[in-house]
């Protein structure tokens, strides 16, 4: 089953019910190991009864006479069992970090394939940072998953064990158990909203630093001192007051409500116990068992309690990692595998029909624009605007769709063709995007594409004038490339860019600009190098330079 779409869609709808199912969808993914560490929550609960049996048997011994063989012998045993639970504690623990790292691969793995897909103008740069919520869920979850699991399984067995002592220990576990839930669930109301709301403010304040990060030289350069202090002083105080209002609800109501419970419990208990005992309905040894057994589960309900702040940081990191998983996605299941079948010409016939764009809640960019480009023509659309610029350059690439007409290739609707069909034929570079990732030279002009060869590579450096800069390279192609492009100059960043969009040998090749970030010498080479009639592609350029109309075939407004 996919990650993401199990993140993406409750089953139930509502804040609380929506997430409760994706936690539970989930972890329904692993099954096994659930079962597994239930299984060591099982043999530890069950092998912790020899604590208050023990004690049980030893109260009952002194009081009415002290064999030394018998303390040896309860002793002797009761180390051995403490020793083999503390070897299933291990395992378990083991298998719960087992089940973080799965978790955590699985929700890694499900967001780096969600990205591609997602529409491009509803995605927002701030919407990656949220994959860090993978460590919150799963350090949060687990811990308090196992805890849940102990206490469940430790807290039955016990409450079994008293009513076997006497019935009358039925009532009070009901009455100790679900005023212990009412407690928690009526005191911890709104919980959820405020921690959903604390995790807003703090995304807002990591956005906040890394729109400074990404302003640094300019910061830099001017004393600007008090609006970095000032707009992060805002944040932060929102922040903290969010986080007052939060912790008032779990530790001054809910888990103040539960120790208060707590105290109600044991007192309850030594007042029903000690009534058993002094009317002959119990022993001694089982006096003092019960308070052992109500002892651990008070105090295991009090460690549940203080971690309800954890339940809240799993509901909220399934919240915001859903609210990435649920963006928009550009999943066509296109009926065309192949937009260059059947065809006699190797350049794509691309035709676009009464087009317009917008985005949601913006006036449109264009309306009813118009053109058609022929096979292996070259063909350049003037634009009055960047916006407008990169916008077509993406409709026409297929990014993007439009608000209303159709773009086709080959006769094909896009809209009928799977995005990875596209991308066979098509490359695009956008001179207003002019960025690396973090890896070789390799990998970033490969992309990972296995049709791609050795002498692949070799022609794109050729063709966008890197054969030199390579060369100058101690690693050549290996060599390391950060994600802000170093060590690689803005003209270097574009030619590596026009090296990826060629090495594929593609049939229809967008620009969005005219290649201006490098020298006129270079920039004259590479476009004569595209725009030649050996070349059977299709070119189109959209950018705000008329002086291409010397470089293509024809040229075409746009208003």
């Amino acid at each position: 089953m996919n990650t993401a779409r199990v993140i993406a869609n409750p089953a139930h709808e509502g804040l609380f019910l929506g997430t409760v199912s994706r936690l539970k969808l989930l972890f329904g993914l692993e099954k096994k190991i659930l079962a597994l560490i239930f299984s060591y929550a099982l043999t530890i609960g069950l092998f912790s009864l020899v604590v208050p049996l023990t004690v049980q048997e030893l109260v009952n011994t002194f009081a009415f006479a002290i064999q030394p063989i018998t303390i040896a012998t309860l002793t002797g045993i009761m180390a051995c069992t403490l020793l083999f639970i503390a070897a299933f504690k291990v395992l378990q623990a083991r298998a719960v970090e087992t089940l973080q790292q799965r978790v955590y691969t699985r929700i890694a793995v499900g967001f780096t394939q969600a990205l591609p897909h997602v529409r491009e103008e509803r995605f927002l740069p701030r919407h990656a940072n949220y994959l860090s919520e993978a460590e919150f869920l799963t350090r949060a979850a687990l811990a308090v998953l196992a805890d849940l699991m102990n206490i469940l399984v430790a807290g039955a067995i016990g409450m079994t064990i008293l009513v076997l002592y006497h019935p009358y220990f039925l009532v009070f576990n009901l009455l100790l158990v679900g005023g212990f839930a009412t407690v928690v669930i009526l005191l911890g109301q709104g919980g959820l909203k405020i921690t959903l709301e604390m995790s807003r403010l703090h995304y807002d304040t990591l956005d906040w630093v890394q729109n400074v990060a990404h302003n640094l030289p300019y910061f830099k350069a001017t004393n600007s001192r008090g609006l970095l202090l000032g707009k992060t002083d805002e944040l932060v105080r929102q922040y903290v007051l969010i986080r007052q209002t939060r912790s008032d609800i779990l530790t001054g109501q809910q888990f103040k409500g539960a120790v208060i419970w707590q105290a109600l419990g044991h007192s309850g208990l030594l007042a029903t116990a000690g009534m058993l005992l002094a009317t002959g309905q119990i022993t001694l040894g089982q006096f003092v068992a019960s308070e052992v057994i109500v002892g651990a589960l008070l105090l295991n309900l009090e460690t549940l309690a203080r971690r309800m702040y954890a339940l809240f940081f799993v509901f909220s990191s399934l919240q915001e990692l859903s609210g990435v998983f649920g963006l928009p996605r550009d999943d066509r299941q296109g009926k065309v595998a192949d937009l260059a079948r059947d065809q006699a010409h190797y350049g794509i016939r691309l035709t676009g029909k009464n087009l317009a764009f917008g985005f949601p809640g913006s006036a449109p960019l264009f309306r009813d624009f118009s053109l058609e480009v022929n096979p292996g023509e070259k063909v350049a659309v003037i634009s009055r605007t960047s916006t407008v610029k990169t916008a077509l350059a993406r409709v026409l690439a297929g990014l993007y769709t439009p608000t209303a007409g159709v773009v086709r290739y080959n006769d094909v609707d896009l809209r009928d063709a799977s995005l990875d069909s596209i991308n066979a034929v098509r490359s695009l570079v956008l001179d207003s995007h002019l960025t690396l990732f973090e890896g070789t030279l390799e990998e970033n002009i490969a992309l990972g594409r296995p049709s791609i060869s050795y002498s692949d590579l070799q022609w794109a450096l050729w063709f966008a004038e890197l054969e030199e800069d390579v060369d100058a390279l101690p690693a050549g192609l290996h060599s390391p490339v950060t994600s802000q492009g170093r060590p690689f100059t803005i003209s270097q960043i574009l030619r590596i860019l026009v090296a990826r969009a060629v090495v594929i040998r593609p049939r229809i090749l967008i620009f969005a600009g005219a290649l201006h970030a490098m020298s006129p010498r270079t920039r004259a080479t590479i476009l004569r190098r595209l725009c030649s009639k050996d070349e059977g592609w299709s070119v189109i350029f959209v950018t705000n330079d008329p002086s291409i109309r010397t470089e293509v075939d024809r040229c075409i407004e746009i208003e």
